[in-house]
């Protein structure tokens, strides 16, 4: 995992030097990661396609070998070697964005050590900066800890400096609202120059997490903790599950219907995938609501991209089955049980 938070986060890094925009480096860089997963996410419609395609001849596996457990399988993983087709395929891209979102999730929360270049033997020059500058600014110091939820920097200090990844977005906010503090002798004794990060981007800080409490303190008519920017910030998890239910919605309708499935008596099963297109929107929203804007905002490009690249390869990507053809193998199938009933 140590190396993937690298690797995101040098990308990260090189976008936002490029831009100098934190919002405007995320969709970059999410843009960059839709442009490598590409093939695997063309891979993937196409086997989807495809299964679809099968479905009517499935059915038909079904009706035949239903009782036949051993014999099903088989004959399945027949037809999808014949038609070329991996049943894990539409796994792997999931499979590959999960540890990549939290790699990310990383990144974001210690922007010090992955953005900023700060390495760890060294955090203790920021807290040392920090408490020389507080002299002269008490106040702002005092709205710091305040942010951090502690009592004093030596909340920072505990366990060799490793509680210092806790509160590190926040104390990267501080730096760039506070930048002369990087001009303290315990930073520029070290020789490098190190950037500040600028959070904003649209109004929003996306340093910060929405406050998912603020709404229920808003229905009760308690207005004394919720800002612009904490409403504001509402708009990345409401985005995050509209994109999330449309892409749900434009997967289902560029790809054939999957015809019903029936149990034993002839009822219709449930459709999973209708339940999990009610899910996973609130499921988003949910996730949106408690991590770092910057995520929210990452998980909700991914899906307006995810949207635009299945209406493109679904409209490009010929799967090399015919509706024709398969209605001719059904029929087949069907003279083939009719010519053995025949002869029993």
């Amino acid at each position: 995992m140590s190396y993937i938070m690298i690797a995101l986060a040098w990308v990260l890094e090189f976008f936002y030097v490029i831009t100098l925009n934190y919002g405007v480096a995320i969709i970059l860089f999410t843009i960059f990661m839709k442009a490598i997963l590409l093939p695997l996410t063309v891979k993937q419609q196409k086997s989807m396609v495809k299964t679809q395609k099968i479905q009517p001849l499935l059915m038909e596996i079904q009706q035949k070998y239903g009782n036949d457990k051993e014999k099903l399988n088989q004959e399945t993983m027949k037809l999808y070697q014949k038609y070329k087709i991996n049943p894990m395929s539409g796994c792997l891209p999931m499979l590959i964005q999960l540890p990549i979102i939290m790699a990310l999730y990383f990144v974001v929360k210690e922007p010090i050590i992955y953005i900023m270049g700060v390495g760890k033997g060294d955090v203790w020059r920021l807290v040392f900066a920090i408490q020389d500058w507080s002299a002269a600014n008490p106040d702002a110091f005092a709205q710091l800890l305040t942010s951090l939820k502690v009592d004093s920097l030596d909340a920072l200090t505990n366990n060799n400096y490793k509680m210092f990844g806790m509160y590190e977005i926040q104390i990267a906010r501080f730096l760039h609202e506070n930048q002369e503090i990087m001009n303290s002798h315990w930073i520029t004794e070290t020789g490098q120059i190190y950037k500040v990060i600028n959070f904003s981007f649209l109004g929003l800080d996306l340093s910060r997490t929405p406050d998912m409490g603020a709404i229920l303190e808003l229905i009760t008519g308690n207005m004394s903790g919720i800002d612009s920017q904490t409403i504001a910030l509402w708009s990345i998890p409401v985005l995050s599950g509209v994109s999330s239910f449309a892409t749900s919605k434009i997967s289902q309708a560029t790809q054939p219907p999957a015809p019903p499935k029936k149990d034993e008596y002839g009822n219709e099963k449930p459709n999973p995938m209708k339940t999990m297109m009610i899910i996973m929107p609130f499921f988003s929203a949910w996730l949106a609501f408690t991590l770092p804007a910057a995520i929210g905002l990452y998980w909700t490009i991914s899906n307006v991209l995810a949207i635009i690249q299945q209406i493109i390869v679904t409209k490009a990507v010929d799967v090399g089955i015919t509706d024709e053809q398969i209605e001719g193998e059904i029929v087949n199938a069907k003279e083939n049980r009719k010519k053995r009933k025949k002869r029993k």
